[in-house]
């Protein structure tokens, strides 16, 4: 077929006549009076109406042409409209090859075309078309998607949560795996968001389907709602706010969602450091006295790692060089050994209120960079101290015990603010009664003493302070004459025991200490006590009972062990031994004469002082020299014990806090679900399920109303024409008589349509009518007969 407009190569001749009909119009065909029965007065009237008011171009002029060629066939050639401003400019275009005319055709606007359909899979489409109807149910399709992706939302986010929950104080080193797992995390996030999202839009799609049927909206709003999911423009349209409130809500959920699930929930990972702490069981030194027990001399005890082991104590011995291992021979106390000197004279001179400890003692003690603490529980010396007088001139009980000296001698009676009397009773060196060999100290040369290296007692300590009040003395006081502050005598009097301790030991960095919680005093180290003469002074010389003598002739791990508790105490009393005096302030100056190496400790304070609560500091300082042997590994009391330790360390790992995701998703499963069951209804109420695809756009728009409003717009193309945007259409049902002038009266049967359109030509759609659609046109042929 040819274009009429312009004549191609292959036309035919100008010659060959042409036969012109009068003008039909494709989309109003003439009514014959008979049609009009077919309508109510009403109709009739509208009808009547819109004839004398439509003009010849309301519809489309079409001049039939018959060409000699082939006279079988009609042709139809668009006649241009009077009025030339009511549509858009046509288009013209070239010539077109001419091809056969089918009976059932095709037309363009403004193409002067007519294309037939060659394709019999699309007649036999059609044909199968013809006789179906709406089917109105609810498809299992979109119910399902909706359930699955709200489900599969939920069980990603439990997912993730999961996730964060095993790296939680996970303790990665390899910063590949750490952005790897974060990469996990985020996945998850972004796959609930799709999720959730899909959830939402399905429902969405649903209730903007409900808004086209019940509210006339713009060209513009319905773009805005079709594009909702991908433009946020929807938001700034007042028309689709006010109209469609639901819809509009729905849509902000579906923006909002990312933000939730992608932005902040990944948040409640992070990567910083936290407190690891864990109880385990680890070997740390302990003390073990009774090591001493077995100790010989002559018999290094050497280490795993070639280290060899060091005694508490020097012995001498009886075992001449001649006559070695003779019968009666022993080994008997001569004094503490180097390294517990060492060890005590660091402890005493370093003034610290902490035992000493060896370089990395935390470490070695926690099992690593750690900080920690532990008990430990073990036996040892230990001097039990009692306050025996308070206050001047308390000297009754002192008297009653047998004490060296009494108040008088200290402050503000006597001169001394500190006396010690420590040594009666104590182990004599060199032993009395006894010569020894030249060149062989401590061998006796001649005949061996039965007390010979006997310990008969350990010294009691009777130790004299007094404390400075601050409280100043009043005019009449008798003391008020040398002194200006009032001063409390005190007199202690400290007896050595074997003890439990029970230690706590706390490693935390930068510092460390060990506090005894519990002292158990079990017994005397050598239990005994001085006779007295008759006048009532002490007898140092004839303790009692004799029985209770350790000698090292008959229990030698007794010995052994009394040896290293009485070193222990000796190097203690090195440092409380002698008095420190003080001058009066008046007539002054006021300063303290020390004749004692306390003042080179913590027992005394700046002044050179003893400090108020002397009794306590002894007992904690005397402890601490004992604890300061684990500051020597190579000690032979110091002992490996499998001990329960508490640990903890800051370390650098993931930290997840459950809180931060579930305050995302909570509100996002919760509002999702909302939806979700508003969607379930929506659909029961709708009867049936709805989509935005091609499809559906292709079957609801199939109006002539639709047809001629969009003409010369049909690309779609920027810019769209303005008078369109501003359009009101509805989705409903065509009215009868329109969907008639639609149609033809005489080329369609008479049934329902569904489409877009204006407000006035459709009527609400109504659940459950079988609504057929358009019905095909039939095709005039030349004969008069229709298909």
């Amino acid at each position: 077929m040819a274009s009429m407009n312009s004549p191609g190569p292959n036309s035919p001749p100008s010659s060959l006549g042409i036969h012109i009909t009068g003008p039909n119009y494709a989309s109003l065909t003439q009514r014959t009076s008979e049609d009009d029965d077919d309508f109510s007065d009403s109709e009739r009237e509208a009808r009547s109406q819109s004839r004398r008011t439509m003009g010849p171009s309301h519809g489309i002029p079409m001049i039939s042409m018959i060409s000699p060629t082939s006279p079988g066939n009609i042709y139809s050639k668009q006649s241009p409209p009077e009025d030339k401003s009511y549509f858009s400019p046509t288009l013209s275009i070239g010539a077109r090859s001419p091809f056969a005319r089918r009976p059932d055709t095709l037309y363009s606007f403004g193409s002067n075309t007519v294309r037939p359909r060659s394709d019999s899979m699309t007649e036999r489409l059609i044909a199968h078309r013809a006789m179906q109807s709406t089917q109105w149910k609810v498809h299992w399709r979109t119910p399902m998607l909706m359930t699955c992706s709200f489900v599969t939302g939920v069980m990603l986010a439990i997912a993730q949560h999961l996730l964060y929950k095993r790296l939680h104080h996970m303790e990665i080193a390899d910063e590949e795996k750490k952005v790897l797992y974060v990469l996990y995390g985020r996945a998850l996030a972004y796959l609930c968001k799709v999720a959730f999202g899909t959830c939402v839009v399905l429902v969405y799609r649903q209730r903007s389907w409900r808004t086209f049927r019940s509210r006339a909206l713009t060209v513009l709003s319905i773009d805005h709602l079709f594009d909702a999911v991908e433009n946020p423009s929807l938001f700034g349209n007042w028309e689709v706010l006010s109209n469609a409130p639901i819809a509009v809500m729905i849509a902000l959920v579906f923006w909002l969602i990312p933000v939730a699930t992608i932005i902040f929930s990944p948040g409640a990972l992070t990567f910083g450091t936290f407190l690891d702490r864990e109880i385990v069981n680890i070997s740390v030194p302990n003390l073990d006295f009774s090591t001493e027990s077995w100790k010989n001399y002559r018999v290094p005890n050497v280490t795993a790692d070639g280290m060899s082991q060091r005694a508490m104590i020097f012995y001498n011995t009886t075992d001449p060089a001649k006559e070695p291992h003779r019968e009666g021979w022993f080994d008997y106390y001569d004094q503490p050994s180097a390294e517990l000197s060492r060890v005590a004279i660091l402890l005493a001179y370093n003034s610290m209120s902490h035992p000493n400890t060896m370089q990395g003692a935390r470490q070695a003690m926690c099992g690593g960079p750690y900080n920690c603490t532990y008990e430990q529980t073990f036996v040892g010396p230990g001097y039990q101290c009692e306050e025996v007088a308070n206050g001047v001139n308390d000297d009754k009980k002192l008297a009653e015990l047998g004490a060296p000296f009494n108040t008088s001698l200290l402050v503000p009676e006597g001169r001394y603010i500190y006396h010690a009397n420590i040594d009666m009773g104590d182990y004599s060196r060199p032993q009395k009664n006894v010569t020894f060999q030249k060149g062989r100290a401590g061998v006796p040369d001649g005949p061996i003493p039965d007390d010979l290296g006997v310990f008969k007692s350990e010294p009691v300590l009777w130790i004299g302070y007094s404390v400075n009040s601050t409280e100043s003395l009043v005019k009449d006081s008798p003391y008020a004459v040398n002194w200006t502050h009032r001063y409390d005598p005190h007199v202690m009097r400290c007896v050595h025991h074997e003890t439990r301790y029970t230690v706590l030991w706390n490693y935390t960095e930068p510092s460390f200490s060990a506090t005894a919680t519990k002292r158990e005093f079990l017994s005397p180290v050598v239990d005994t006590n001085f006779s007295r003469f008759d006048d009532g002074l002490t007898n140092e010389d004839d303790p009692q009972p004799v029985a209770n003598f350790v000698s090292p002739r008959t229990n030698v791990q007794l010995y052994k062990k009394t040896a290293a508790y009485h070193a222990m105490g000796q190097m203690l009393r090195t440092f409380l031994r002698g008095e420190v005096g003080m001058e009066a302030p008046l007539p002054g100056p006021s300063y303290a004469q020390p004749e004692s190496d306390i003042t080179k400790t913590r027992l005394v304070d700046k002044s050179s002082e003893p400090k108020a609560d002397l009794q306590t500091e002894l007992e904690d300082f005397y402890t601490d020299m004992i604890l300061s042997l684990l500051s020597l590994p190579t000690m032979l009391v110091v002992q490996n014990d499998t001990t329960q330790v508490d640990r903890t360390r800051y370390q650098p790992s993931f930290v997840y806090v459950p809180v931060r995701l579930w305050q995302c998703y909570v509100p996002v499963i919760f509002i999702t679900f909302l939806i979700l069951l508003f969607g379930f209804w929506t659909i029961w109420e709708d009867g049936t399920t709805f989509s935005t695809g091609f499809s559906r756009i292709l079957v609801t728009t199939r109006n002539t109303t639709l047809d001629d409003i969009s003409r010369g717009a049909c690309l779609g193309n920027d810019p769209f024409p303005v008078e369109l945007m501003h359009t009101k259409l509805k989705f409903g049902v065509l009215g009868e008589g329109t969907e008639m002038d639609y149609l033809g009266m005489d080329s369609v049967q008479s049934v329902g349509h569904c489409a877009f359109g204006v407000a006035s030509e459709v009527v609400p759609i109504k659940k459950g009518v079988p609504y057929a659609g358009l019905q095909r046109r039939r095709i005039r042929q030349e004969g008069g007969n229709e298909e």
